[in-house]
């Protein structure tokens, strides 16, 4: 959780690049290998916080009046892990997953510079580093699109996932 983009792409790039020689160090052309790499990087920083999330949600689920309830009415444990503890938990891990769009999308840059890749993130550094004002413009309303678009996305699949959740209806 603690290690930062660019280290975990320097050490990635060591061991499975350099070492091992597994994947390439630099590659021009789309391909499963010339993403590995970046992706690894981009998905390591993120997973000790989801690993965290996602079993303190669960764990939090199972000490619920309603699993004692299934166990005691002999429902086998794991269909109320998946159709019951999964499920509700899912509100929150779908909540984190779409907040780290946000980083993710600002991480890229580092990641994008690094593995040598011209992405949107790049083309924010040299755009700032240019100082073209109306490319960072468009560069700050199209992020802010996204994040604004994914967040919808994510407050209208609460309905779906919680039945109890209700969006607009007032309770009498």
């Amino acid at each position: 959780n603690s290690i930062p983009n660019f280290f975990a792409a320097l050490l990635l790039l060591y061991i499975f690049a350099i070492q091992l020689q597994w994947l390439p160090v630099i590659s021009r052309q789309l391909t499963v290998e010339s993403v590995i790499l970046p992706a690894s990087t981009l998905a390591l920083a993120m997973s000790a916080k989801y690993i965290r999330q996602v079993r303190a949600t669960v764990l939090d689920e199972l000490s619920k009046d309603y699993v004692l309830a299934a166990r005691a009415r002999g429902i086998p444990f794991a269909a109320t892990l998946i159709f019951s503890v999964l499920r509700s938990s899912l509100v929150t891990i779908i909540t984190l997953l779409m907040l780290s769009i946000g980083s993710l999308l600002g991480g890229t840059a580092i990641v994008e510079s690094i593995f040598m890749w011209d992405g949107v993130g790049k083309l924010a550094v040299d755009a700032i580093n240019m100082r073209d004002y109306p490319m960072i413009q468009a560069y700050v309303m199209w992020m802010a699109i996204i994040y604004v678009c994914v967040n919808l996305m994510t407050d209208l699949s609460y309905q779906w996932l919680d039945p109890r959740i209700r969006l607009g209806r007032r309770v009498s």
